[in-house]
């Protein structure tokens, strides 16, 4: 390049005199700059650009490294280039349906029976626990068909403040005012008060009831498991007899029960970061060990429930008071208490960071496809994990749905749908396209 100056003529060799101009096209390689001969000027952002390109063409050029440059963009000739396997993913929000849902207060718990065809929303401010049926012809499309509010058990003077579908078809178990343990039968509308089953004296009451899923081992079909609410108890129980079979102890109050895939095991976790593997026939601590990457642990779950499409893809999901989920590979073998060794990989397989408050729910799918995690201390807080490939569906939630602040989710895998609650007492449905 040549360039005049009142001194005289002198000529300037520019360093990187081979970089293509970022801004001519292809077929105008060999044709001369024509704004440069019309006098006129670059704008500053072009400039500014092409100075980024040179350093960086400058920095490959050193490392001997053409075929991925460390600066990439739209003023690039080179493009990024697109994995040949890459799942994409579109989620839209099913309309609203015919019977809409909106509680009085915010949303505390919501779920699904394994097959899809009845939902549960429980209400803080609701004294009862509220049923709906899924017209499950009509809930394929566009929208969530729900045909209408079932009858939901009646407690006088008490509020149900937990509750989890039991094994059993058409059965639920409850926690009302965090000491009494009642099961209900939805086809019969009968509650049964279960009297044997009491409130440890060194608890205050119980936080949760979970059960295993309905696909699980035969073994665990009548088991269903209650957390007490402040020394770290955990109350295993027998669905048939209705009685107490173990009593669990932590060093903290429990955070979370989840059963193991296949196996006669539990997995506890504490709020110290503990997590607990228990053998259910005879009750006695297998393992345990400190979740490194979580100071305190505010919930966990296990996905998928049993699945042998991604039996490899088994994982431990704890959620962190940091906005953290950490991801433990769980052995798919069946669990053998003579064997002695651990079935949770104490290695984290990966930890995600995309929430900045506290994760306070996590969704497992029972296909094992996706988990959804969020935290009810930020609007619109939430996250789904593509469990088969570890990665995080991006560009969503958009700004184009207001979520609210999440207290719970729950999906129902027969239609690919995740419904959300929030504080505000609402429940959205989403629907979950792969392509």
């Amino acid at each position: 390049m040549e360039s005049t100056h009142s001194e005289g003529l002198q000529v300037v060799q520019e360093p990187h005199a081979d970089i293509r101009h970022v801004f001519q096209d292809e077929d105008e390689e060999d044709a001369p700059d024509a704004a440069r001969e019309n006098g006129q000027s670059e704008p500053e952002w072009l400039r500014k650009r092409r100075r980024l390109l040179q350093e960086a063409q400058r920095k490959t050029t050193e490392a001997e490294d053409y075929d991925h440059p460390t600066f990439t963009g739209k003023l690039t000739k080179q493009k990024p280039a697109k994995h040949a396997h890459e799942v994409r993913f579109k989620i839209d929000r099913q309309k609203d349906t015919l019977h809409p849902i909106v509680l009085s207060g915010p949303v505390k718990q919501l779920g699904f029976d394994a097959t899809g065809s009845v939902l549960a929303v429980l209400g803080t401010k609701e004294k009862c626990m509220r049923l709906f049926q899924v017209d499950e012809h009509r809930s394929k499309g566009t929208y969530f068909r729900l045909k209408g509010e079932m009858k939901a058990p009646e407690v006088p003077g008490r509020n149900i403040s937990s509750f989890c579908f039991a094994n059993e078809v058409n059965n639920i178990f409850m926690v009302a005012d965090r000491k009494h343990v009642m099961k209900y039968n939805i086809e019969q509308e009968k509650l049964i008060n279960i009297a044997s089953i009491t409130n440890p004296r060194t608890e205050g009451g119980y936080r949760r009831v979970y059960t295993p899923d309905i696909n699980q081992d035969s073994s665990l079909s009548d088991i269903f498991a209650l957390s007490c609410a402040d020394n770290g108890g955990v109350m295993i129980c027998d669905g048939k007899s209705n009685a107490i079979i173990h009593h669990l102890q932590m060093n903290a109050q429990a955070m979370g029960v989840a059963f193991h895939l296949r196996s006669n095991a539990v997995i506890t976790a504490d709020d110290s970061a503990n997590i607990y593997e228990w053998d259910l026939t005879t009750g006695k601590c297998l393992h345990k060990f400190n979740d490194q990457y979580s100071v305190h642990i505010s919930t966990i779950a296990v996905s998928p429930a049993v699945s042998t499409e991604f039996s490899s893809s088994a994982f431990l999901f704890t959620g962190s008071r940091t906005g953290f989920l950490n991801r433990y590979l769980l052995s798919s073998e069946p669990y053998s208490s003579d064997s002695g060794t651990s079935f949770i990989q104490k290695d984290v397989v990966k930890s995600y960071g995309n929430l900045a408050t506290a994760v306070t729910s996590i969704a497992a799918e029972t296909s094992g496809k996706f988990t959804a995690y969020a935290s009810e201390h930020k609007r619109s807080a939430v996250r789904i994990v593509h469990n088969p490939s570890g990665n995080v569906i991006g560009n969503w939630p958009t700004d184009q749905f207001n979520l609210g602040r999440i207290t719970d989710m729950s999906f129902c895998s027969k239609f690919n749908t995740l419904a959300i609650g929030n504080r505000h007492g609402k429940v959205q449905f989403f629907r979950i396209f792969t392509t």
